[in-house]
């Protein structure tokens, strides 16, 4: 994906701090990047082999939220309550 397709689809997030994280990923092998020309006008980002390799994880993570989505407090309930 293109950056800007990522910082439309990822919400509540700043350029400066998606692009942070964009250079972690890439550093930590998670994501790949691809500069199409010299003057770094096309630049896609796609999952390396390493980042592949999450997504099991990634969707066992999403299937218990998806099914215990009732039972786990939000993250206003956890403020309220480390915070009282």
């Amino acid at each position: 994906m293109r950056y800007n397709e990522l910082y439309r689809i990822i919400p509540n997030i700043s350029r400066k701090i998606l692009s942070e994280h964009l250079k972690e990923l890439e550093k930590d092998s998670v994501i790949v990047r691809i500069q199409y020309d010299d003057k770094l006008q096309r630049v896609e980002y796609g999952l390396s082999e390493r980042g592949k390799s999450l997504l099991p994880i990634l969707e066992q993570l999403q299937n218990w939220g998806l099914n215990n989505i009732k039972s786990v407090l939000s993250i206003q309930e956890m403020l309220s309550v480390t915070m009282s």
